[in-house]
């Protein structure tokens, strides 16, 4: 055996400290990821469109052949389940970053970038932020239901309310406003998922008034900036042992994508209709229950070997074929030099096996499953991601 003389293996020392500082850290130290009880998801595919299937059925007929959302409608048709505890467990495995836009998270210690690029590879929503919203915030006056309410510029107008006290009233609408009612519940409570019960934008309302600027609308930006917004709101309530939250967003697509960066997440989520696909939003390519527990997630991560494909990059075109699409930078993007360090460290090929990532904060979180003493937000209930072990219930709505 050849001895290294004492100031290379110091240098080599020295590089890997000066590494990790250079790294971004972890939200939780590894191996110490809390679990909650619940996630009260608005994301609500089944639920909506059931909902208009009884009450509106030809209006949404309507928009159901508008290819706009067509991939909503898609996943719904292949029934994938929604995972929480795939959501959590990669929420608990941030990396903290100055990023506005992007987010960065580690899976068997590899780093892992989701970012607007992959949230259009994996939906298909308009996502160019040089889109202008400018030309979306006119309308003309129509006489009809939404026209009065742009008039009247209140804001109190909530798709509950419309259902619970004015579903008859609704039925008799023109037909232009019934169908306008089905895209506005389609953006707000699937794609942008909010809760049903807060009142609807007016702006959104402005750009259903012409449906051809709804096949315009960056819907992708609006999505996942919102998507980003409640990851973020949630960072702090994790480190506080919350046991349930809220998340906002079409976070449908943070599962979708962890299962597209990490194929062995995908296997045990569901199944790919076409192992081919190529040409199309990626969330309508899989199918499956999605029932996975943490005990499952914890030992494939254990398992997985640097020769296990990981993706940090995906794009519509393939994994790992585009790295920065400039149709998705913004004028606000700021830098991070230790995000460059990391890009440039998987450029090269990096073995990340061995990495221990450090932490943003030293303290130890701990969560009891047992628990059942916390507080759920009324207003944002989701019969969907409630999934069949007791242990992890979403509340019925």
């Amino acid at each position: 055996m050849i001895l290294k003389p004492l100031h290379v293996e110091l240098t080599i020392l020295s590089r890997f400290v000066a590494m990790s500082e250079e790294l971004p850290k972890r939200l939780f130290k590894e191996g110490e990821e809390p679990r909650v009880t619940q996630i009260n998801n608005n994301c609500r595919i089944d639920y909506i469109i059931r909902k208009f299937q009884a009450w509106l059925p030809k209006e949404l007929d309507v928009v159901k052949k508008d290819p706009v959302f067509h991939q909503i409608f898609k996943l719904h048709e292949n029934g994938l389940g929604y995972s929480a505890r795939v959501i959590h467990s990669f929420l608990c495995r941030e990396l903290v970053t100055f990023l506005q836009h992007e987010l960065w998270f580690v899976f068997a210690r590899r780093p892992l970038r989701f970012s607007l690029q992959e949230f259009h590879a994996v939906t298909g929503f308009e996502c160019d932020t040089h889109i202008s919203l400018e030309e979306f915030e006119e309308w003309k006056y129509d006489g009809g239901f939404w026209s009065k309410v742009l008039r009247r510029k209140d804001g109190t107008i909530t798709l509950f309310n419309l259902w619970t006290k004015d579903k008859e009233a609704v039925k008799k609408w023109r037909n232009a406003d019934r169908i306008r009612l089905v895209y506005l519940a389609i953006i707000l409570c699937v794609v942008l998922a909010r809760d049903e019960k807060a009142n609807i934008p007016l702006k959104y309302i402005a750009v259903v008034m012409d449906l051809d600027r709804v096949r315009r609308y960056p819907w992708g930006v609006a999505a996942y900036d919102l998507l980003c917004k409640s990851i973020a709101k949630n960072r702090s309530q994790l480190k506080e042992k919350t046991t349930s939250y809220v998340l906002d967003g079409f976070s449908y697509a943070l599962q979708i994508w962890a299962m597209e960066a990490v194929p062995k997440i995908g296997k045990l989520c569901g199944k790919k209709l076409d192992k081919g696909f190529k040409d199309g939003p990626r969330c309508i390519n899989w199918m499956g229950a999605a029932k996975v527990s943490y005990e499952e997630i914890i030992r494939l991560e254990e398992i997985i070997t640097p020769k296990d494909d990981i993706y940090p990059y995906i794009s519509w075109t393939g994994n790992y074929d585009v790295v920065k699409a400039q149709a998705f930078r913004r004028d606000d993007d700021v830098e991070d030099d230790r995000i460059n360090v990391l890009m440039e460290m998987i450029k090269k090929g990096h073995d990340f096996s061995e990495h221990v990532w450090e932490t943003e904060e030293n303290e130890v979180i701990s969560l009891s499953l047992d628990d059942e003493s916390a507080v759920n937000d009324e207003a944002s209930v989701n019969v969907e991601a409630a999934e069949s072990d007791d242990d992890f219930q979403t509340p019925k709505g």
